[in-house]
């Protein structure tokens, strides 16, 4: 370990002038934002010491983090930004950069709010503000304390290298620094996002922690957060069936309002008063022309226990609360629910065309659905279809995990849901192959697999090369603020509610935190909001997002002009590919269903759970063939198994496939995790392979088989890769420019 990097040797000097004895040991290391760094975490070769090298584009972010380490106590510290200097008096402003702290959560904390954690285990996550100049801190020895640091490149910034320190200061004086070089790249991103998306917002959990009082306080707070959505480059939505648009603002949905006949009902007609949301919308999709995709209208259906079972019953309710409902007691089909739906629809559709706004707008019809769900989504998605063929209906799941929902489609044989939206890990080439064949587009969506906490900063980002390669145009997160009531995931990391717990899924739920670790404030918080490294890494991927497909739309017209040039942007797109399929969790993935195999000698299965288990303590091999579409080939096999160090009073999992040995790293998220198995082949539309249980006190518990493909040639680092990216489409944006 250097502890004598530049930045230690400024402290000398100046200790040598007798400015400051105390920060002679103070160590500065500059590291990417893709290292997740506990707090005693040692430096290893990725922590630069005493500065950091950056390159990103105009109209981006692009953050560092800022690691200080001392071996003796130090208090006092603060952090101080300066403007970043380029050629010709050009500068980045210190005023537009943002200075978090990094902060830990205990993810071995127990769910139980009144039981203390036997096993700390503390990981980075919440980025609470810092006042630059003004918040100091303290240093103990042998621990890290870490500032994240985000610098905003403006919009047309003319290419080059920008330099400026961040400075640590203690009473006044400098005692050290860390030099920052920002290289800007010749191009900026597009304004309005190209990635469509829509991450889910919980309004009244954000109004509870913020201590909102007013309604002037409630608009004043959802604009912050949607501050940090348009910086993110992603878009918001109401996660909750009876909400509409994106947007909770007072008056700031499309409402409906059903008129009636002579006899005091509802006639098959109704007004649509589009005031309070074309307000919104104006705001944000034209000025700012922010928000790449908005859910515009609630579920149409409503769940009622039938012969003992939940079952799905379609409704459609107004502004006053008049609720309309499509079959009738005694079972016929009431013809004005059919004529309501078409009413209000189409109206919409007209309103969204005539404003500039249909492109982006999208129905979200159900969240994953069940397969007995599927003739009444049939129903909707053809009324809708009637009101207007150019709105766009989306379902989570698809019929690679819902084998039932291939039935969708209209009489032509042409797919009645616009935009299917799997599970990541579910994903399958050949079922997105057959349906994009009847017209529907993808999207990706995640709860588990990419996001969490003890995830890497790395495969936080990835998810969205993997919407990327798997040729996807959005992605899909339920929300956002989902936050305990009984205690708040600064205490408990799992994701806890009354009577909703899914343990050890350490993040979901949330990409930030409430403004105070306990509690409620006793006055409103609205200043600020506590984002993550969760959070900054999908922004960081919505950027790689948008150079990867930018990169896309210039290689072809590229060719044309300048082979070689060409050649470079394909370069560049296949070692991106290479990254992408080397870090995806997106597989063409099968299900327990979907294998063949004779369960015995211990192995016993839930078909339609989705399960395969061995208890362990006996080796036995079980020989299991994936029926697929995938042409034939090498693939890398990926199995979905069970982590966790104790379930049932033994440790899960280990085994071996076709006799190597396989084991899941035991991180503490003890939940289904993917692991690269190897290589197998694919002949014929069937793959095989041997999943054998050991004879050790370990068990195994399946869930998914996956299969990847992998792209030939070497792999490089994320930053590698998105360099030779940007590099490429300067060179084709110069060709093209005639430059």
């Amino acid at each position: 370990m250097n502890r004598w990097a530049p930045s230690n040797l400024t402290a000398l000097a100046l200790c040598l002038m007798g400015l400051c004895p105390a920060a002679l040991a103070l160590e500065v290391y500059g590291v990417a934002p893709i290292h997740k760094i506990a707090p005693h975490d040692e430096p290893v070769e990725a922590w630069q010491a005493g500065s950091i090298s950056l390159e990103c584009a105009g109209n981006e972010w692009e953050a560092f983090q800022v690691v200080l380490r001392s071996p003796e106590p130090l208090a006092g510290l603060a952090v101080e930004l300066t403007d970043l200097l380029g050629e010709a008096g050009r500068s980045i402003a210190a005023a537009t950069m943002r200075l978090h702290k990094v902060e830990w959560v205990d993810v071995n904390a127990p769910m139980e709010v009144d039981k203390p954690s036997e096993n700390p285990n503390m990981r980075p996550d919440p980025l609470p503000p810092v006042k630059p100049g003004e918040d100091s801190f303290s240093i103990a020895p042998g621990e890290n304390l870490i500032f994240w640091i985000a610098v905003y490149v403006p919009e047309g910034l003319p290419g080059g290298v920008y330099r400026g320190p961040v400075r640590l200061v203690q009473g006044g004086e400098t005692v050290a620094a860390l030099d920052v070089d920002l290289r800007v790249r010749a191009f900026s991103l597009p304004r309005r996002p190209t990635l469509q998306s829509m991450i889910g917002l919980a309004s009244g959990n954000m109004y509870r922690a913020h201590g909102c009082k007013t309604e002037q306080d409630k608009e004043r707070l959802v604009r912050l957060y949607f501050d940090e959505y348009i910086r993110a480059r992603l878009s918001p939505f109401l996660y909750a069936p009876g909400t509409m648009a994106f947007s909770p603002l007072p008056n700031a949905a499309i409402v409906w309002e059903f008129t009636r006949g002579p006899d005091g009902k509802p006639d098959g007609n109704a007004t649509v008063d589009f005031s309070g949301f074309d307000r919104e919308a104006a705001r944000y999709l034209d000025e700012l022309d922010a928000f790449s995709a908005f859910n515009f209208a609630p579920y149409l259906w409503t769940r009622r226990e039938k012969d003992g079972k939940r079952v799905m019953v379609l409704r459609f309710a107004d502004s006053q609360g008049t609720a309309v409902e499509r079959v009738n007691e005694d079972g016929s089909v009431n013809p004005v629910f059919d004529e309501l739906v078409v009413s209000v629809f189409g109206q919409i559709a007209a309103h969204l065309a005539q404003r500039g706004w249909l492109e982006r707008a999208i129905y979200y019809v159900t969240d994953e659905p069940g397969e007995e769900d599927t003739p009444g989504i049939m129903e909707l998605c053809q009324l809708i279809r009637r009101a207007d063929s150019r709105l766009r209906t989306s379902l989570t799941y698809d019929p690679a995990n819902r084998p039932r929902l291939a039935e969708l489609v209209n009489d032509e044989g042409k797919s009645l849901i616009s935009v299917w939206i799997p599970y990541v890990s579910m994903y399958r080439e050949d079922v997105a192959a057959e349906q994009r064949a009847k017209g529907a587009d993808y999207w990706l969506y995640d709860v588990s697999s990419t996001c969490l906490i003890p995830h890497s900063g790395e495969t936080n980002r990835a998810i969205m090369w993997s919407v990327w390669q798997r040729d996807a145009h959005g992605y899909l997160y339920y929300l956002s603020t989902y936050w305990g009531r009984d205690a708040t995931p600064w205490e408990r990391p799992s994701f806890m509610l009354p009577g909703v717990t899914y343990q050890y899924r350490l993040g979901d739920g949330y990409f930030f935190y409430p403004p105070q670790r306990r509690g409620e404030p006793e006055q409103p918080i609205l200043d600020y909001v506590v984002p993550t490294i969760r959070w900054e890494m999908l922004r960081e991927g919505a950027e790689d997002y948008e150079y990867l497909r930018m990169l896309e739309s210039l290689t072809e017209p590229a060719a044309g002009r300048d082979a070689a040039v060409a050649a470079e942007g394909e370069a560049a797109l296949g070692a991106a590919r290479r990254f992408a399929e080397a870090k995806s969790m997106s597989t063409s993935s099968y299900g327990i269903r979907d294998l063949v195999f004779e369960a015995k000698d211990g192995w016993s299965c839930g078909l339609e759970e989705g399960w395969l288990l061995h208890g362990g303590g006996k080796a036995t091999d079980l020989p299991i063939t994936v029926e697929t579409k995938l042409p034939d080939g090498r693939y890398e096999i990926v199995l979905n198994v069970y982590d966790d160090t104790d379930y049932r009073g033994k440790p899960f999992s280990r085994f071996e496939v076709d006799g190597r040995s396989y084991a899941t790293a035991n991180t503490g998220l003890k939940g289904p995790v993917s692991l690269g198995c190897g290589m197998v082949e694919v002949r014929d539309g069937k793959c095989a392979f041997t999943l054998s249980s050991l004879d050790e006190d370990y068990g195994v518990i399946l869930y998914r088989v996956g299969l990847r493909t992998t792209a030939e040639g070497e792999e490089a680092d994320l930053y590698t890769v998105r360099s030779q990216v940007g590099a490429a489409i300067e060179r084709i944006q110069a060709l093209l420019q005639g430059e």
